[in-house]
């Protein structure tokens, strides 16, 4: 499948396939922030004030809270944003964890369970898990810290520290607050939680061996199925989005997450915010299509997709603070550009997908 899609995408004039490039901010003010990322340093204040002593202790209560599992992750992302929609990236992050939860009942659902060994369920859950609640866990008291900073009027982002935050936010936050830069924000969140996750779990011998060089996902990457989707509300709901490729590469996913928000923002935004809005996030591809996929185990018309709440408990997670990832500037100038994808309809792919999975479903209980 995505042999034959690059094939016939190879074909196209590059023109027609080549993405659009938006800068995030002008050569100038580049420099400045460059300058300011490489000479940043780590500077917990002594003595906390008891104002700020009082914000860490909430942060810290509440990012609990909604660290549950994927639903209240998920919920918590798109509640944030209506209470600041100049923070684009909680909403990004609310389609893509929503993402998330669909992959989490995939593996208890009927078209991906057949495939996947009993003995593989668990730690492929546990995967999805971790990577969903670790950037949750580093991202959300960062949105928080700016939910005080802009409820005070004061700039609290000096205790980004006491959050084990990367060094590499402190500048950002700072110019934020200056300059509103939602674009610049988002690109600069897309990095850095890549990198949070990249140094706790892609490059963990755990995850590398059970999960990403296993078989199983990596035909699905060769066969075009490990799709972000991002539904878009209408008479018949469409599907946008990237087909991810290498999803072990943290620069491709990156450049995944920059496409999505230029898809997401610049080509989608009022159906995708309206689906969002209407439609609470389950875990159940029910969520998107209804008449497709259904949570009832017995439905033999449609594809059994679950709720997460009725095959996956809440996983008990232990966060381990590593080093800052920021040790180089060679993610530095991936903070000038994101992308608009030319081509980012997914409905007909995404059919043709499930398609192809019934076939081999078929195809596996008849030779077995």
């Amino acid at each position: 499948m995505q042999l034959l899609k690059n094939i016939l995408t190879s074909l196209l004039p590059i023109s027609l396939t080549r993405d659009k490039e938006v800068t995030t901010m002008k050569n100038s003010e580049f420099i400045t922030l460059k300058s300011e990322l490489l000479s940043v340093t780590t500077n917990e204040p002594k003595n906390l004030k008891e104002d700020e002593l009082q914000i860490i202790i909430k942060i810290k209560k509440e990012t609990t809270a909604f660290n549950r599992n994927n639903l209240t992750r998920t919920e918590a992302y798109l509640q944030y944003y209506h209470d600041h929609p100049e923070i684009h990236w909680s909403f990004l992050a609310h389609m893509v964890s929503r993402n998330g939860g669909w992959n989490m009942t995939d593996l208890k659902g009927s078209l991906i369970q057949p495939f996947l060994p009993k003995n593989k369920t668990k730690i492929f859950f546990e995967f999805l898990e971790k990577a969903n609640a670790l950037i949750f866990q580093d991202a959300y008291p960062q949105l928080l810290l700016y939910h005080f900073s802009k409820k005070y009027n004061k700039n609290y982002f000096h205790l980004l520290s006491y959050f084990n935050v990367s060094t590499f936010m402190v500048p950002i936050w700072n110019y934020f607050w200056k300059t509103q830069n939602s674009p610049l924000l988002t690109v600069a969140l897309i990095i850095n939680e890549q990198n949070y996750i990249q140094s706790r779990i892609m490059t963990e011998e755990k995850y590398k061996e059970e999960v990403l060089q296993t078989i199983l996902f990596q035909a699905q990457e060769r066969l075009g199925f490990t799709d972000v989707l991002f539904p878009i509300h209408g008479k018949k709901i469409k599907l946008a989005g990237v087909t991810v490729q290498e999803f072990n590469n943290v620069f491709n996913r990156i450049e995944t997450g920059k496409k999505l928000y230029g898809i997401l923002f610049h080509k989608i935004y009022n159906g995708a915010h309206t689906f969002a809005n209407r439609t609470p996030h389950t875990g159940s591809r029910l969520d998107i299509w209804p008449d497709v996929f259904t949570a009832n185990r017995g439905g033999k018309e449609l594809i059994y997709s679950p709720y997460l709440r009725d095959v996956w408990p809440d996983f008990a997670h232990t966060f381990i603070h590593g080093n800052d990832w920021f040790q180089s500037d060679d993610m530095i100038t991936q903070l000038k550009t994101y992308y608009i994808p030319r081509r980012y309809m997914l409905t007909k792919d995404y059919q043709n997908d499930l398609h192809y999975l019934k076939v081999l479903k078929t195809v596996k209980e008849v030779v077995t």
